[in-house]
């Protein structure tokens, strides 16, 4: 192997080579996926048939100018429901052109997968190839971020695995300050926007390391003060473009994140933080260190690097004159990653070891960190630095090995690293990139109707199987589907696949149905092969034909009965904002037919807090308020919360008493609509809203007059508002 920079003439033939050699190396590390590419996924049909669902649907997108691009066709009808999960945009650039040529989302993802691979080694190649000016070194460093037993705990996370982009927006980065490169400045900013497209995890931790290499090159006295701050100038646009590639897509995740609700628990966060056992935990389907290293078994916390790596990054850091200034710098970075992927409660072999740590305060400060759920992945930083430092520090040590050695310790130290990530063969899930062949008639035809939501049945409230596989099939027919497997859920897919689903009630199923119209809903499918017990699929397809007034039947096959819904009678449309001001609690006096010790809690401000009656409704529950004064009330609004979806009102009357005694009847009827309606209006405590016409209340009365044999009536926040 010769050592030394490349001569100009042969930079590509040495490129070539190096992604040659970690493309055959991938097809043997991941054996047998290049034998079933077209119809297997690595892994399991969980975030795999997610992610292919997605590079589906970019791709689609992407042919028609990113236009719809993030109403993609689930959990109707919310919007902007791609911004659930990662929307892999900067994968689907490249995958694209696949499905359209006519291979399929599967096929598209199986590629990807190979690729990240590729994308790491050659990627930190040319990070180590710049910093050592060695080929072995780079080469030994590459195979060891590719080939990593981290790459088997994300065998299933196809967008932590396209992790290669950091390294070479870091050797655009290092070139820049080293020669004032503007084609390498470019590289940098489209290296970190295709990171950022690709894990949004990953865009906060490759700015971490992107800060760390700016101070570093920004320190170095051996060059000309003004030298480097002409260099920091340069920066400047550079940095100006990758924020506008950041917030052309921040812009729908932060309108998801308001709209919705959705932040990540404190519990969850934990959770996901490693610990420093993690680091000395390996993946149990790495043949070589799953017996020895399994301490660590909680979700994403098998952080252990290698122990190659972690030798070679010990003889970068190894005091001596041989010691290049770099290895501070991926020293540093090492350790700050390390500490702050143990989250917001560093702890060692589960003793905390700090009262707190600093992951809670760099996501307070950084906008948007704070919906990370996993700081774990910062392992992978902690892997990357140490690659750095390994490659380093093999330069060091093969600088003192003689030339005819040299190439047999690079080979032994190859197969050492190949053999502590081997974790083949890869285990592999089945999967018809063309669906299910039992349901296709049915999608062929549902394709071929006009616009409008469905509904596919079962629907199950947080379900990997069989959700994911209607949710592929909407590349095919189209149609946006109430059901979805994402990063979040929806409320409504919550209640109408949990046990208080009217879907449940078959005696009752024309009041499920008129809820379905009032959202929106056009099209029922009934898979009953897919329920548990199938004889009850096939009872809930008969019991939506006995309303064919509501619900007529279009297809019919074996395995799939189709329904397209008439259309609602007008269904009164929910004012966003409501009229007037909210009435505060010391306005009234409030006395309720049960619990009048919880009544407090429904007017205390406080979401998590609930009144509810301790029994099941009845129909003689009530809730009485007595108003200081004569007042012109326009709205009530009675918040839930996801432990009380069950616990909505069935019927309800609204009296007003005005001073003089007369009563009136505000508001009459069920409730399944409005709260489905307030349901599919998406956030975290959804309220049913109720308007009233003009009146005069001295006292409101809220009678709950429905009947149910299991559910208690709950209220997490009572808001009434006046004109």
């Amino acid at each position: 192997m010769i050592i030394g920079a490349p001569t100009a003439a042969r930079p590509w033939r040495e490129a070539a080579l190096v992604v040659l050699a970690f493309a055959c190396l991938t097809a043997i590390a991941t054996y047998p996926l290049v034998l079933h590419a077209g119809r297997a996924l690595p892994a399991d049909l969980g975030d795999p048939l997610l992610m292919s669902w997605i590079l589906g649907w970019d791709a689609d997108r992407l042919r028609h100018g990113l236009t719809g691009l993030w109403d993609a066709p689930i959990l109707f009808p919310s919007r902007h429901t791609l911004a659930f999960a990662e929307h892999l945009v900067g994968i689907a650039i490249f995958t694209s052109p696949i499905i359209w040529l006519g291979g399929s989302p599967i096929l598209a993802y199986n590629i990807a997968f190979l690729l990240t691979y590729v994308l790491a080694g050659s990627g930190m190649y040319l990070l180590v190839r710049e910093l050592t000016a060695r080929r072995d070194a780079a080469f030994l460093a590459g195979a060891a971020f590719a080939f990593t037993p981290l790459r088997a705990l994300h065998v299933s996370h196809l967008q932590v695995l396209a992790w290669g982009w950091m390294p070479i927006a870091l050797w655009g980065l290092h070139r820049y300050f080293a020669r004032r490169s503007r084609s390498a400045l470019a590289l940098f900013v489209v290296a970190f926007t295709c990171e950022a497209w690709s894990n949004g995890y990953f865009l906060f931790y490759l700015a971490i390391a992107a800060a760390f290499v700016v101070v570093y090159e920004l320190m170095d006295r051996s060059r000309p003060r003004t030298d480097r701050l002409r260099a920091l100038a340069g920066l400047a646009p550079a940095g100006a473009i990758i924020l506008a590639s950041v917030a052309a897509v921040a812009v729908a995740y932060v309108s998801v994140r308001r709209q919705y609700g959705f932040v990540r628990a404190y519990e969850d966060v934990t959770m996901f933080s490693a610990d420093v056992r993690s680091y000395v935990s390996a993946p149990a389907t790495v043949r070589l260190w799953a017996g020895w290293l399994h301490g660590d078994v909680a979700p994403e916390r098998q952080l252990f690097p290698g122990l190659v790596a972690l030798l070679a990054a010990a003889a970068a850091l190894w005091p001596g004159k041989a010691r290049r200034r770099v290895s501070l710098l991926y020293g540093g970075l090492a350790a700050t990653a390390l500490v702050l992927s143990l989250g917001p409660e560093p702890s060692a072999w589960g003793h905390r070891v700090l009262p707190f740590g600093p992951y809670m305060w760099l996501a307070r400060i950084v906008p948007g960190m704070d919906g990370l759920r996993v700081p774990a992945r910062l392992g992978v930083v902690v892997l990357m630095a140490l690659c750095v430092l390994a490659g380093v520090g093999i330069a060091r040590v093969l600088a003192g090995v003689s030339r005819g050695r040299r190439l047999a310790t690079v080979a032994i130290l190859a197969a050492a690293v190949i053999a502590e990530g081997w974790a083949a063969p890869l285990p592999m899930a089945a999967f018809d990139p063309r669906g299910r062949a039992a349901d296709r008639s049915a999608y062929r035809w549902l394709a071929q109707q006009p616009p409008g939501g469905a509904i596919e049945l079962p629907i199950l409230e947080w379900s990997i199987a069989p959700t994911l596989t209607y949710q592929y099939a909407t590349l095919v027919h189209r149609h946006p589907i109430v059901n979805g497997y994402s990063g979040y859920n929806s409320a409504l897919q919550e209640f109408l696949g949990g046990a208080s689903s009217p879907l449940n009630d078959l005696d009752a199923i024309g009041d499920a149905i008129g809820l379905l119209q009032a959202i929106g809903v056009r099209y029922i499918l009934v898979h009953p092969r897919d329920y548990a017990d199938p004889a009850v699929g096939a009872d809930t397809a008969a019991a939506i034909r006995a309303h064919s007034q509501l619900a007529l039947e279009r297809f019919h096959s074996d395995d799939v009965a189709a329904f397209e819904l008439s259309a609602p009678d007008a269904v009164a449309a929910v004012s966003a904002a409501p009229e007037g001001k909210r009435v505060g609690a010391g306005a009234f006096r409030a006395t309720a037919s049960d619990a009048v010790d919880r009544l407090a809690m429904a007017f205390d401000g406080d979401s998590d807090t609930r009144w509810l009656t301790g029994r099941p409704q009845s129909g003689d529950e009530w809730i009485r308020m007595q108003f200081d004064r004569p007042r012109n009330l326009s709205r009530i609004e009675l918040q839930t919360a996801a432990r009380s979806f069950g616990d909505y009102p069935r019927q309800l009357t609204v009296e007003s008493a005005a001073s003089d005694g007369t009563t009136s009847v505000l508001y009459q009827g069920a409730m399944l609509v409005p709260y489905g309606q307030a349901l599919a209006s998406g956030g975290p405590r959804p309220a049913i809203v109720i308007d009233f016409p003009p009146n005069r209340t001295s006292t409101l009365t809220i009678r709950q007059t429905g009947r149910t044999r299991r559910w208690f009536w709950s209220i997490h926040e009572l808001a009434v508002y006046e004109r």
